[in-house]
């Protein structure tokens, strides 16, 4: 298969979902992103480790010389490391299944792109997700995941240049369920990284979302990447601190509220009150269970912010 070098790989881990798939790819292949960008300056990647390849169809749909399907035997998350191995663009972008491209981000991203082709510093979208809305530009991988916190652990958010994935990926020893953050953590030896906080996606919700244990991800797993990025020496004890008081008081009480009080998740929770033990202080359960009745308001509280009083100061 002989394939250009574009500037930008969307690499896309899928299974099933097809309806999902296809609005996102609506978003990428709109008339008004084909007319902003060359078709040669970007390619998407779909890597399917779905025995069934129900999502072979979609290439049928989206016919453009610039897509490239793949089915994979992998399994579950490791599919966000395969993905990229497919990639032939000078600058990697993992892409979660289910999250829209909003209008102009396309062209912003592939613009940066150019930007930063010579420096290349390691990039991490949040998706507007620090509500500030611009970049944070560091030079010290430990400020930098001071300030990224627990969205390291957001594969949407996660980019690298084809020439350091390469430097690093036949060495990797990958967490299964977290890949991406796995690739993440060995880039400490950038001279610049930067936290794009730009709006530049939004998420199609999936009603019932579940299919893993995500409590044991998030008091083990993630966790235990963080303990061995400190322990190495690139990140300081302040950050592995921050990372873990931010999931101890932000993420678990609202995931425990998505779960077990609202129900809008089916997510398992096998095992918590025993793993929250290993990485977090005494007493954490019961204080995750007292927070998940607060922290809706907190969060609601926030978009009346956003929304409202933050606009009329403007």
């Amino acid at each position: 298969m002989n394939r250009i070098k574009p500037l930008l790989s969307i690499c896309i881990p899928a299974n099933n979902r097809i309806d999902y798939v296809r609005r996102t790819l609506g978003s990428i292949y709109n008339d008004k992103n084909l007319s902003e960008c060359s078709i040669s300056d970007f390619e998407v990647i779909i890597s399917d480790n779905d025995p069934n390849q129900t999502l072979s169809q979609l290439i049928r749909e989206f016919k453009f010389s610039n897509i490239y399907y793949f089915p994979t035997s992998c399994e579950g998350f490791t599919n966000s490391f395969h993905v990229l191995t497919y990639a032939n663009g000078h600058f990697l972008k993992l892409h979660n299944s289910q999250e829209l491209w909003n209008p102009g981000a396309l062209s912003y991203v592939i613009n940066l792109i150019k930007i930063n082709l010579r420096q290349k510093p390691l990039i991490f979208f949040t998706g507007g997700l620090l509500k500030k809305g611009v970049e944070f530009h560091y030079n010290s991988f430990d400020r930098f995941n001071y300030n990224l916190s627990y969205l390291s652990s957001w594969s949407n958010g996660f980019s690298i240049w084809q020439e350091d994935f390469i430097e690093v990926k036949e060495s990797l020893t990958l967490n299964p369920l977290f890949p991406h953050t796995s690739i993440f953590l060995t880039q400490f030896n950038k001279k610049n990284y930067t936290i794009n906080d730009y709006k530049l996606f939004t998420t199609q919700f999936i009603k019932k979302r579940g299919g893993h244990n995500k409590f044991h991800a998030f008091s083990i797993e993630y966790p235990s990447l963080i303990e061995t990025s400190s322990k190495s020496g690139h990140i300081g004890p302040e950050t592995q601190y921050k990372i873990l008081n931010d999931i101890l008081i932000n993420f678990l009480p609202l995931l425990y509220f998505n779960v077990k009080i609202a129900k809008r998740e089916t997510f398992s929770s096998e095992g918590f009150k025993t793993d929250i033990q290993k990485y977090f202080p005494k007493g954490s359960y019961w204080l995750v269970i007292f927070l998940s009745f607060i922290i809706p308001v907190k969060v609601l509280w926030r978009k009346i912010k956003i929304k409202y009083l933050l606009k009329s100061e403007l």
